[in-house]
């Protein structure tokens, strides 16, 4: 993890974290035309969204790894 790492989480909404992480879920679960639409969508809305991106696909990284991750759903 960065330096600035949690710095920089604390810049990005919790709930664009939550969304992040759901769409990803819909895509990783059930990889369709449909879902990665939605997230390509909801990544177009606002640049914090693609760092929001980032934050879940580390923690759920970290969590599939093993390593204990707050907040993630699932873990």
């Amino acid at each position: 993890m960065k330096r600035d790492e949690p710095v920089m989480r604390t810049l990005v909404p919790e709930e664009c974290i939550r969304t992040a992480a759901s769409l990803f879920a819909c895509v990783h679960a059930s990889p369709s035309l449909q879902n990665a639409e939605q997230l390509a969508q909801w990544l177009g809305k606002d640049p914090c969204h693609l760092r929001a991106l980032d934050i879940a696909l580390a923690e759920w990284g970290l969590a599939q790894s093993g390593h204990p991750v707050g907040n993630v759903p699932g873990a």
